[in-house]
């Protein structure tokens, strides 16, 4: 529940993205176990999700069986299974945080954009717990305002604005945060 109560308030922020997503309508989402892609399926065109993990593949493709619209692909962040210009939206959720280099990451992600695509970006705001990097394998402890808008804009990418996202009182994790940009 407390999930999908985080979720609703990343739509609500996201509203306008959904509203580029409607328009354009071809988007993709990295890193999935297929529930924000079907959240996402019913209002584009296609939806491309990648992911590393053949685990999370398989997960997301029982959740989506019978989606047409959605196109699962395995790769890396740094280096997108997703051919120049393909997107007009591209989602990371609760990613960039296992990324050795969000800066390259995201400097990967903005040559599959046509120009005037949208990134939106949503992970953890800086925090202490350092148990999730021998737990679950996080490489940065979560990222500020600052460094988020550097890496956007070394990255190609402008208009940068970030807000954090509502916190649910029954989270345990980390606040969070969510980050869209226009690429040049």
């Amino acid at each position: 529940l407390g999930l999908l109560k985080l979720r609703l308030g990343l739509f609500e922020f996201g509203s306008a993205v959904l509203k580029e997503l409607r328009r354009r309508a071809k988007a993709s989402h990295i890193s999935d176990d297929g529930q924000m892609t079907a959240g996402l399926a019913p209002f584009v065109r296609q939806v491309i999700a990648v992911d590393s993990s053949t685990d999370m593949l398989d997960a997301a493709g029982h959740r989506l069986e019978g989606a047409r619209n959605v196109d699962l692909r395995q790769g890396e962040l740094e280096s997108l299974p997703i051919a120049e210009g393909e997107l007009n939206v591209a989602m990371l959720s609760l990613v960039l945080h296992y990324s050795p280099s969000p800066g390259r990451a995201l400097a990967q992600v903005a040559p599959v954009l046509r120009p005037g695509g949208r990134v939106l970006v949503v992970d953890m705001l800086p925090h202490e717990r350092q148990e999730y990097q021998q737990q679950m394998g996080h490489v940065w402890l979560g990222f500020s305002e600052k460094q988020i808008g550097k890496f956007l804009t070394d990255a190609g990418f402008s208009d940068v604005r970030m807000r954090l996202l509502p916190a649910d009182p029954d989270a345990k994790g980390p606040a969070l945060f969510a980050a869209a940009a226009t690429r040049a």
